[in-house]
């Protein structure tokens, strides 16, 4: 993901933190101590999972609404192993399956995708009209990107791959929810070839909404994509690349500035698609891909007629993935959200063909395979707004479906506090009892005075 610095009007809204929307792992240990031990009494005579039975009952399929130019993701489509970076697969193996549209359309098979690589500059004929190295990165080669930025080296960056079957299913992640995103034709919208990526500037207006307090206006979209007949996605999926991606960055409502918001847990947030090939053309993208001819050369920028930028992303906005990353490109600041839609977007092998092809970047070099290598996860967890499982296996039985490990943990000393001091409540009443029974056990006998002689 590529982001370029950008000046935002101030907007007048409140400033305020984002609540997450799963449970805190800590919880349990913020709540007083009896309001703890009622809570964990009833969980330890109640069935672990109340909701249980309707989470089995329900859609188990990885697909969604799918129009004629939208595919959803089957994990049952996938392969199960991933594929060693740098080798190609066995021969002899049986062809992986298709990703199927509901509509019967033809579409790109995972053997068509090539095993993915470290992207590099495709040389070329063309000249770099600025010349010298004016440009401080690029895809491959030197410098490192750590030495150009140093969050680039963070434990939590992006992209990353997905493998659906270990992802965590949220029930508390809702649709996403778009507002302003269907723009008039004017004012125009700036188009520009950055030397990194293709980038759409938007306009103030358009909100996006991931859950209760969390409100992000969008600042732009852009591209990432591969080379002839290689594919270009950033994230990928049990280790297989889509042929493109696109990314919306937002920013969050808390925040006045871009700058501001590098680095903060939250203050940035990304919706990402993976685009793939399909059989007829795609009006919203062809809207922006009919103009690539006249911003070939880098640094160039010309005005398009403004569209619905809604119809550049997937139909079904309420299943995804999401998980905490970092931007794509230096400068590589953590904290950004990512929500990385299920459903994927066709566009035709022509249109593929031509985002791939027109533009040039610095060095002489065709502006191709601008994506950056998926990245560790590090004991982050990838959470899912739907059930992955496919096969209709009962799920298994959670106490919380947002449980991880840090949930876990909290949940045992919770535990361990509770019977602590439900035993040392039980102690002391006993220690109560014993006095007071012993106290009703003694009889005053007044002392008997005997007669002696003198």
């Amino acid at each position: 993901m590529h982001v370029q610095p950008v000046h935002t009007v101030s907007w007048d809204t409140p400033v305020s933190r984002m609540a997450s929307l799963c449970p805190s792992p800590w919880l349990p240990l913020l709540i007083p101590a009896p309001t703890v031990q009622l809570l964990l009494l009833v969980l330890l005579l109640v069935p672990a999972h109340p909701q249980g039975l309707s989470w089995m009952q329900g859609d188990h399929s990885l697909g969604g609404g799918s129009s004629g130019e939208e595919d959803p993701l089957s994990e049952e489509d996938l392969p199960s192993e991933e594929d060693p970076p740098g080798e190609a697969e066995p021969p002899g193996e049986a062809d992986p399956p298709e990703i199927n549209s509901k509509s019967g359309d033809d579409s790109l098979k995972l053997e068509d995708l090539p095993t993915p690589e470290a992207p590099r500059n495709t040389q070329g004929p063309h000249r770099d009209k600025k010349g010298g190295d004016h440009i401080h990165w690029r895809y491959g080669g030197s410098p490192s990107w750590p030495q150009v930025a140093p969050a680039c080296a963070g434990r939590f960056q992006s992209p990353v791959d997905i493998r659906p079957e270990l992802t965590s299913f949220c029930r508390a992640l809702p649709p996403l929810e778009l507002l302003g995103f269907e723009l008039q034709p004017r004012p125009e919208l700036s188009l520009r070839n950055n030397g990194h990526t293709l980038q759409l500037s938007l306009p103030p207006g358009l909100t996006m909404t991931l859950g209760p307090g969390q409100e992000y206006r969008a600042l732009q979209l852009h591209l990432h994509w591969g080379g002839s007949d290689r594919p270009g996605s950033e994230h990928t999926v049990n280790g297989h690349r889509f042929p493109a991606e696109i990314h919306v960055v937002h920013l969050s409502t808390a925040f006045s500035e871009f700058r501001e918001a590098l680095g903060r847990p939250g203050g940035l947030a990304v919706l990402a698609a993976f685009l793939q090939e399909g059989p007829e053309e795609n009006g919203a993208y062809e809207q922006l891909l009919s103009h690539l001819e006249e911003i070939a050369d880098e640094d160039s920028e010309i005005g398009v007629p403004g569209l619905d930028v809604s119809a550049l992303l997937p139909s079904d906005l309420s299943r995804y993935f999401r998980y905490e990353g970092s931007l794509t490109t230096p400068p590589c600041a953590q904290g950004v959200i990512w929500t990385v839609f299920n459903q994927t977007v066709k566009l035709s092998a022509k249109q593929l063909h031509t985002l791939s092809d027109s533009l040039w970047g610095s060095r002489d070099s065709r502006l191709q395979l601008n994506f950056r290598a998926t990245q560790p996860l590090n004991g982050r967890v990838i959470e899912a707004s739907f059930p992955t499982a496919v096969d209709g296996s009962p799920e298994p039985v959670h106490l919380n479906s947002c449980l991880a490990a840090g949930d876990i943990l909290a949940l045992v000393f919770g535990l361990l506090f509770a019977a602590t001091s439900i035993a040392f409540l039980v102690q002391m009443r006993r220690q109560h009892r014993h006095r007071s029974g012993t106290k009703e056990g003694i009889s005053y006998s007044p002392a008997e005075m005997a007669e002696t002689g003198a």
